[in-house]
């Protein structure tokens, strides 16, 4: 009796979670047709792990003193990941995004960096990724084998809508007309991320229900 019981509370709790995990995945998108509404359809709405925040639409009010480091701080997470999503992915698909996600923020870091030695802004490119970044590399880190490409995919998910939303704000509303350029630059990078993500996701599909990340 008590074992039964003990099961539907289990299942219960369960449910609760994925209902939970689904309304909160029904967070402002991008803008723009063809891009995923709400980042991922599938992998990201199971997905358990800390998730970024911050920019909550693509038209904040964004200052270059906030724009400048979160923009930074989003390529070192995303360089981080694709070099262990590079080693640790088994999806041949997977691990091919994980090598563009490396190749491409890298190149995004980089001119970022040349902006800020070329101009006045007089605000510095951050050394270390923030506490949210840094718990979502664990969560990675920490990942089974069984569901990496999942959590992998769900983080980027995740991610990736909250750099659209950086971005996009401050190529709309920045306040310094070069770095708005830039800006809108890696906003067009960002989207086709956000399109193979989904892609990803689909592909990926019912595997991100199998396994609660971290176990």
């Amino acid at each position: 009796m008590h074992a039964r019981s003990g099961k539907a509370n289990s299942c219960a709790m369960g449910w609760a979670a994925l209902l939970c995990l689904s309304a909160c995945s029904q967070t402002g998108g991008g803008e723009g047709e063809g891009l995923p509404a709400n980042g991922s359809a599938t992998v990201a709405k199971h997905y358990e792990g800390p998730k970024p925040e911050g920019v909550s639409s693509p038209n904040d009010a964004v200052t270059t003193t906030f724009y400048i480091p979160q923009a930074a701080i989003g390529d070192m997470y995303e360089i981080e990941a694709g070099e262990l999503a590079m080693v640790r992915a088994h999806a041949p698909d997977v691990k091919a995004f994980a090598r563009q996600m490396v190749t491409d923020h890298k190149s995004t870091s980089a001119q970022l960096r040349r902006f800020v030695a070329d101009n006045p802004v007089n605000i510095a490119i951050p050394r270390n990724m923030d506490p949210r970044r840094s718990a979502m590399l664990g969560n990675l880190r920490g990942a089974g084998d069984r569901e990496f490409d999942s959590v992998y995919i769900g983080q980027q998910a995740a991610a990736h809508l909250e750099a659209y939303n950086l971005h996009a704000s401050y190529a709309r509303r920045g306040d310094y007309p070069a770095l708005k350029r830039l800006a809108e630059q890696t906003m067009g990078i960002i989207t086709q991320h956000r399109k193979h993500i989904e892609a990803l996701d689909q592909s990926l599909g019912p595997t991100s229900q199998r396994v609660p990340a971290g176990q």
